[in-house]
């Protein structure tokens, strides 16, 4: 009986030592592959760059002044749509556990 409980042992901490390091190899290569903070930095200077030079270019369809004014009257159009929304709402009901069968009625 002993012998089973000392090989059932060995076989536990080899399946548990090799989910180690399965484990320890899936989160290295996760840490390998992130990206930190100062590479992300740079990529946004880059593409800030980028929009300065097709600025500069004026080589697209619409002009950035006139993507930018699109975007406030989009902006300006969902506010008024908004607020016409939150005018038809009259009456918003809340109930608790005691009065669950009430509709609001009386």
């Amino acid at each position: 009986m002993e012998t089973i409980f000392n090989n059932l042992w060995v076989l536990f901490i080899a399946i548990g030592s090799w989910l180690v390091n399965r484990l320890t190899s899936q989160i290295d290569d996760l840490e390998k592959n992130k990206s930190t903070n100062h590479s992300l930095g740079r990529v946004a200077d880059h593409a800030r760059e980028l929009d300065k030079r097709i600025d500069e270019l004026s080589h697209t369809a619409l002009s950035r002044v006139e993507i930018q004014h699109a975007n406030e009257k989009l902006h300006e159009r969902l506010n008024v749509m908004e607020r016409n929304k939150a005018d038809k709402i009259r009456n918003v009901r809340t109930h608790t556990a005691k009065d669950k069968g009430d509709n609001g009625n009386g």
